[in-house]
Order: structure tokens, then C-alpha cells, then sequence
């Protein structure tokens, strides 16, 4: 062997090990449960209770009988378990039907990059599957979190500005706790991130502004998540991939973030960020409680019925009125659209004077009484207000001349006005007691608060089948 090839061998592994991908990939494999602080631990476990929430909280989605039957259909070793219906598919398609349920109301967390509870369903199947204990499901989970607020902080180029949107991430960030979870080593790992960052990218098309929302919107994080434990079980065996993806040429840093990239901060594992995961009030975009907060408050605080209103006037900052007024949103035709509607979600709120899981109910959608108050309102965005702040102004006009106005600044659970414990077990119970009883709601919140006491997650997602089989899909 000539020198010069040993030297450039040295440099190109140097390149490899330094890459963004590699360096993922060691966080991994270096994190350990008991060197987690407790406050850490006992985060994951509120985004765990509140992720399974807003699951049950959609067994009753219009789209979940077709990711039942896509995963029935598939057939294969029975890995991981479907939510609700008990059914064992593979832990790719469990991944994607559970991804599914865990994104349709759109009232899961936000934080670790994005509404990072989406992959919680992956890391479950991928431990259901391994027989992994409930140790190594939580610091897999907090990994997930850990690395996808990490990989957004240092995207300089706002993701909702872009082609792509955020759940890109995913792509680089759900292979390292798979990975870790499969026992694979760093190299691996970076490959399985290579293979997987490098096809997996959600379009902006998929929640954008100026047109209507699908069912596809819930599975942005859920395609992403299955690539990642095949790109896994790919580079397990040796199969690779660019792990220079991030920042190599027409990478993800070139053609995604157009240049706009710190990887210093990417790659800054000081701090914990699952401590500032925050959480929803309401069913709906995030950028939208506010102004839907003002709304029932106005309502409720005044005695406002939706018979005597004349006039509705929303006033937003201009990223909300931008993303929530298009004409395919103001008349929406399903829950994915309605959620990211200004115009529904406050003429929901006046009739009903609430917005909670029952208020994309499809009879919303053509209800005449909702559509009249539609009719008669106008969403404004205001310069003078934050572009991306939760600031909502909302002024009724009632028939009699009189005028309401009702601002909200920040939504009761962000910034430094998180949600205690208690009020995210209501949270739980308000969308479970629908399909459960108290007792084995009880059973079920007492074993997420103790999860890292199970020996495997099997008892976990035993709690997540319905004994009485009344979902939608299992009669397909």
C-alpha cells in the first residue's frame, strides 16, 4: 500500500467520523438511562401519556380503517402491535398505522423539532419487536427528542419558509435510537442515517398554505419512520449509505436548507431539550389557540350566542393569517383541513362554546349554523403582532350594536406556563374515557408514570387494544 492512498484513507474515515450523521450516531450509543437526570425521565414520560391520549383520542379517524387494512394486508411476522385493534403487523406498517392515529387530531406535543411525538410510535414497535425494557424504550425516546431539537436549532433557514417541512429531520433522527435499540454500532447507525435522510423528505405540500390538508398530512413523520427501521435493518447487514448526507455536496445542507446551516449547533449536545416540550390545549395548529382562546372566552365570559352574532372580526399575526385562510380552508371538507382553519375552528368555538376532539366531527363541515358565522367573519393578520407568536384578537359584533373584543397573548401551556402533571392526565382521560373504563385508564396512567419498571413494553401496549373490538377497522 503506498503511502499517499493510507493518507488519504486516514482523511476520508477522518471526514466520516466528523460527519453530522457519525456524531449522531456516538450520542446514541453513549447515552445511558441512569446517566439521565430525573426531571429528563419524568418529561418523556408526560410526551408519552399525551402521545397515547391523542391516539385513543382518534381511533375514530376516518382514515384508520385504510391503515388497518394496509397493514392486515401486508401480512408478515408479527412484530408490533396496531393500536386499538390489537392486530400484530410488522413494526414498519404498526409504525405507520400508530404514526397515523398519534398525528390526526393535530393535538400532540410540540417539541424536539417539531411535533416530535410522531416517532414515539416507532421507537415503541421497534422495542415491541426487540423485547426491549421500558429503560431502553424511554432513553430511545428521549434520543428521538434530544437529536430532533438539535437538528432543527441549527437549520438557520426556517423550515415553513422552504420546499420541506421540519419532519425532514426525521430522516437523520430516528435511525440513532432504532439503531441503538437494535444493538447496531456507530458506523452503522451513520449508514442507516445516509440511507434513510437521503429519500425521506416530506414536502411542504403536505401542510403549506394556500392549499387544503389530507390524510397524507398525518403520515409526514410515519413514512419517514418505517424508511428508518428498514434503512436500520439495511445497514445492520453491511449496506450503506452517504453518512455525509447532512453536510456533503447536494446533501441535505445544500439542497434542503440552501446553505443555511450551523452544524456547530447541530451538533451541541450540551443541555436537555425534552425539558422544553411543551403541549395543546386545543385540537388544532398551535399558531391558532390563540385567537380561538380569545374567541370562547369571549363568548363564554359575555354570553355571546351564535344566533345574535352579526359580525366576527380574528386577528392574528401574519404567518397564522397566511397559513389558515386560503379559500380551500375556509369551507373545509375534513378534519386535516378544518384543524388548520381560522375560519372553522373560531366558528366552531362561538356555536359550541368549546373546540375539543368532537369539533371536526364531518356534520361540522356542512352544519348551516357554522358555515352562516364563516360567512360571516374576516381573519386579519396584523403586522404590529408577532409573525410566529400565539397572539389572537378576537372582536364580536352582536346584532343589538354591541361589540366584544378579547385578546389572548400565550396559550396556557407555552412558554414558562407549562402544564402540570395532573392536567395532562385530564388530558388523557377526557380523550380515553370514551373507549375505556376509569379503572383500566387508572391501570394505564400509573404504568406510563412507572415504564421504566417493565420488563418489555408488551403490558404497555396490551393497555392500547380495545377488548370489546368496536374500532371502525376491526371488521375489515
Amino acid at each position: 500500500m503506498s503511502l499517499a492512498r493510507d493518507l488519504t484513507m486516514e482523511a476520508l474515515e477522518h471526514q466520516a467520523k466528523s460527519s453530522v450523521a457519525y456524531q449522531y450516531a456516538r450520542y446514541a450509543l453513549a447515552m445511558e438511562h441512569d446517566m439521565i437526570p430525573s426531571a429528563v425521565l419524568h418529561a418523556a414520560k408526560r410526551s408519552l401519556l399525551d402521545t397515547l391520549g391523542v391516539a385513543i383520542g382518534a381511533f375514530d379517524a376516518p382514515g384508520f380503517p385504510m391503515m388497518y387494512r394496509l397493514a392486515r394486508g401486508n401480512g408478515g411476522p408479527g412484530e408490533a402491535t396496531v393500536f386499538g385493534s390489537g392486530f400484530r403487523a410488522t413494526a414498519g406498517y404498526a409504525t405507520l398505522a400508530n404514526s397515523f392515529l398519534v398525528r390526526f387530531l393535530d393535538y400532540n406535543d410540540c417539541g424536539g423539532g417539531g411535533h416530535n411525538s410522531d416517532s414515539i410510535p416507532c421507537i415503541l414497535a421497534v422495542s415491541e419487536k426487540y423485547q426491549k425494557s421500558g429503560r431502553d424504550f424511554l432513553t430511545a425516546v428521549i434520543l428521538s427528542y434530544e437529536l430532533g431539537s438539535r437538528f432543527c436549532s441549527g437549520a438557520l433557514l426556517p423550515f415553513y419558509a422552504q420546499d420541506f417541512i421540519m419532519d425532514i429531520r426525521c430522516g437523520v433522527t430516528l435511525p440513532p435510537p432504532v439503531g441503538r435499540l437494535m444493538g447496531m454500532n456507530a458506523m452503522q447507525i451513520a449508514n442507516a442515517i445516509g440511507v434513510c435522510a437521503s429519500h425521506s423528505l416530506p414536502l411542504g405540500i403536505l401542510d403549506t398554505n394556500r392549499e387544503a390538508n389530507y390524510n397524507v398530512k398525518n403520515l409526514r413523520v410515519g413514512f419517514v419512520a418505517r424508511d428508518a427501521i428498514d434503512a436500520c435493518l439495511l445497514a445492520e447487514q453491511g449496506f450503506t449509505g452517504p453518512v455525509r448526507i447532512v453536510e456533503g455536496e447536494h446533501g441535505l445542507c445544500d439542497v434542503v436548507l440552501k446553505g443555511q446551516a450551523d452544524l456547530e449547533k447541530m451538533v451541541n449536545f450540551s443541555g436537555w431539550r425534552m425539558l422544553d416540550v411543551r403541549y395543546k390545549d386545543m385540537c388544532c395548529n398551535a399558531n391558532s389557540m390563540g385567537h380561538v382562546m380569545a374567541t370562547l372566552q369571549n363568548v363564554i365570559e359575555n354570553d355571546i350566542h351564535y344566533e345574535d352574532v352579526e359580525a366576527i372580526k380574528v386577528v392574528t399575526g401574519m404567518h397564522e393569517s397566511r397559513h389558515t385562510t386560503s379559500l380551500w380552508k375556509k369551507y373545509p371538507l375534513n378534519a386535516e383541513t378544518a384543524d388548520h382553519s381560522a375560519f372553522f375552528t373560531n366558528a366552531v368555538a362561538i356555536k359550541e362554546r368549546r373546540y375539543d376532539v368532537q369539533s371536526m366531527h364531518s356534520d361540522h363541515f356542512t352544519d348551516p349554523d357554522i358555515i352562516a358565522l364563516i360567512d360571516k367573519m374576516q381573519v386579519i393578520g396584523d403586522p404590529a403582532l408577532p409573525e410566529y407568536g400565539f397572539v389572537g384578537i378576537s372582536e364580536i359584533t352582536v346584532k343589538d350594536g354591541r361589540t366584544f373584543i378579547k385578546r389572548v397573548e400565550k396559550p396556557h401551556g407555552f412558554g414558562d406556563d407549562p402544564h402540570t402533571d395532573r392536567e395532562l392526565e385530564q388530558k388523557f382521560r377526557s380523550m380515553a374515557c370514551r373507549y375505556f373504563s376509569d379503572a383500566h385508564i387508572d391501570r394505564l396512567i400509573d404504568m406510563v408514570w412507572n415504564v421504566e419498571t417493565l420488563p418489555t413494553m408488551e403490558p404497555l401496549v396490551q393497555m392500547m387494544i380495545l377488548k370489546d373490538d368496536v374500532l371502525p377497522a376491526s371488521g375489515s
